[in-house]
C-alpha cells in the first residue's frame, strides 16, 4: 500500500513539472479550457486593436501632408504682394489648416485610447497567467503535504531501484524552479506594462491638453473667418478700396507709435537696476516655438526699417496662427486689452514679481485672466496677427516693473513701460 502511495506521489509531482514546464497543458483540464478560451478572446480582440491603431496612423500621415500644403500656400502668398485676392486666399488657407490640425488631434486621441485599450487586454492576459500558475502551484504543494508523512525509509528497504527510478529532492528543487522563474518572469512583465499603461495614460492627458488647446484653435478659426467678412463688407471686393484701408491704417498707427516711443523713452530713463534682475540667460524659458524676425533696439540696427517706428521694444518670433504662447515664468497676469486693428492688438501681460513684467502680443485668442496666477510653461494664449501686423507672430516684450502702466486710448487699453531687450534673460 506505501509502495502505491509512494508511486502516486511521485508520478503526481512529475506531471506537474510537466504542467509548469508546457504553457496551458496537464492535468487541470477544466482550468487549461477555461484559461485558453479566455486567452483566445483576448487575443482576438487586441488584434482589432491593432488594425486600428494602424489605420489612425496612415490617416495622420494624410492629414499632415494636407496641413503642409495650407502651410506653403501660406507663406507663398504672404511673401507676395499685399493685395485683397491674397489677403483673402491667405485668410481662407489659415482656416482650412487649423481645421486639418483639429482633425490631427481627434484621429491621435482616437489612437492613444486604442492603444490603452489594448495594452490592458495584454495586462489582463498577463494577470491570468500568474492567477493560473499560482493556483496550480497550490494544488501541487496541497498534494505534496499529504504525502508528507509517507515511510519512505521503509519502502527503500523493501526495494533499492526506487532511488534511481524517482529522486525526490531533485523533483522538488525543479519544481520549485520552475515555479519562481515563471512567477518572476511574469512580475516583470507585468511591471512592465503597467509602466506603459502609464505612459500612455500621460500621453492620453497630453493630447487631451491639445485638444483643448485646438478647441482655442477653432475659436481662433470663427475669429479669422470674421475677419475676412468684414474685410470684404469694407472693402466691397474691391483692391482700391483695400490699398485705400492700408493707407488709413499705416496713417494711424505712425501716430500711435510714435506716441509709444516719446512716452517708452522716458520710461526707460526711469528704471532703477537695483529693482530689476542682473542680465541672466535661461531666466526666461522661450514663449514659443518660431523663428526671430526682427530684434530688439533701433529698426537700423535691427534690419527692419519701417516708415511707422525706428525703435523696437521687443523681439518678434513668427510662426504658424494658432502657436502656444507659454509663460516663460511663473507670475501673476498684470493686464490685458485689445487694440483692435492697430497697436498690439490683443495682448496681456504677466508681472513675475521679481522685478520684471513681459508683454505677448498680437494673440488670437488669450486664456488667461488678468489676477490669474500663472506657472512656467503654462499656456497663456495663441500666436496670431491682431493688431498692426503683417503676419503670424508674437511680439515679446520685457518692461521694468516699476515703469509699466497702461492708458486708455481711442483703440483701447495701451500698455507701456521701460523696456529691457527680452535676449538678456532667454
Amino acid at each position: 500500500m506505501r509502495i502505491k502511495h509512494f508511486l502516486l506521489y511521485h508520478i503526481i509531482i512529475l506531471l506537474s513539472i510537466v504542467s509548469l514546464l508546457i504553457p496551458r497543458t496537464g492535468f487541470l483540464t477544466e482550468e487549461k479550457f477555461n484559461f485558453n478560451g479566455e486567452f483566445e478572446k483576448y487575443s482576438r480582440e487586441i488584434d482589432k486593436l491593432k488594425e486600428k491603431i494602424e489605420a489612425k496612423e496612415t490617416k495622420i500621415k494624410e492629414l499632415e501632408e494636407r496641413a503642409a500644403s495650407y502651410k506653403e500656400t501660406i507663406e507663398e502668398k504672404r511673401g507676395e504682394a499685399n493685395t485683397l485676392v491674397n489677403e483673402v486666399l491667405v485668410l481662407d488657407s489659415q482656416r482650412r489648416k487649423l481645421d486639418t490640425e483639429i482633425e490631427i488631434t481627434q484621429t491621435k486621441i482616437g489612437e492613444t485610447e486604442a492603444s490603452i485599450e489594448k495594452l490592458t487586454l495584454e495586462l489582463k492576459t498577463k494577470e491570468s497567467e500568474i492567477k493560473m500558475l499560482k493556483k496550480r502551484t497550490g494544488i501541487i504543494l496541497r498534494t505534496i503535504r499529504e504525502y508528507d508523512e509517507i515511510d519512505l525509509a521503509e519502502i527503500l528497504l523493501r526495494g533499492d531501484n526506487f532511488s534511481k527510478i524517482f529522486n525526490i529532492a531533485e523533483a522538488v528543487k525543479i519544481l520549485q524552479e520552475e515555479i519562481q522563474e515563471k512567477v518572476e518572469a511574469l512580475k516583470i512583465v507585468k511591471l512592465k506594462l503597467e509602466s506603459e499603461r502609464l505612459e500612455l495614460n500621460f500621453q492620453k492627458e497630453e493630447l487631451e491638453n491639445l485638444e483643448e488647446e485646438l478647441y482655442y484653435k477653432k475659436v481662433i478659426v470663427e475669429g479669422e473667418k470674421k475677419k475676412k467678412k468684414d474685410l470684404l463688407n469694407v472693402t466691397k471686393g474691391q483692391e482700391r478700396k483695400f490699398q485705400n484701408l492700408l493707407k488709413d491704417v499705416e496713417a494711424k498707427q505712425k501716430e500711435i507709435q510714435k506716441e509709444i516711443a516719446e512716452i517708452e523713452s522716458r520710461l526707460r530713463h526711469l528704471i532703477d537696476p537695483s529693482k530689476i534682475p542682473p542680465p541672466q540667460k535661461g531666466l526666461f524659458s522661450w514663449p514659443c516655438e518660431g523663428v526671430i524676425t526682427q530684434g530688439y533696439g533701433l529698426t537700423s540696427k535691427t534690419g527692419f526699417i519701417n516708415p511707422v517706428y525706428d525703435f523696437h521694444n521687443g523681439i518678434d518670433i513668427a510662426s504658424s496662427i494658432g502657436t502656444p504662447i507659454k509663460a516663460p515664468l511663473g507670475g501673476k497676469v498684470a493686464a490685458s486689452g485689445t487694440n483692435g486693428h492697430y497697436a498690439y492688438g490683443s495682448w496681456l501681460a504677466i508681472d513675475h514679481q521679481n522685478g520684471l513684467i513681459t508683454l505677448y502680443a498680437h494673440l488670437s485668442a488669450k486664456k488667461v485672466k488678468v489676477e490669474e496666477e500663472v506657472k512656467r510653461g503654462q499656456i497663456i494664449g495663441y500666436m496670431g496677427s491682431t493688431g498692426f501686423s503683417t503676419g503670424s507672430h508674437l511680439h515679446f516684450t520685457v518692461y521694468a516693473a516699476n515703469t509699466f502702466e497702461t492708458k486708455d486710448k481711442w483703440f483701447g487699453l495701451l500698455p507701456l513701460g521701460g523696456s529691457l531687450n527680452p535676449m538678456n534673460y532667454l
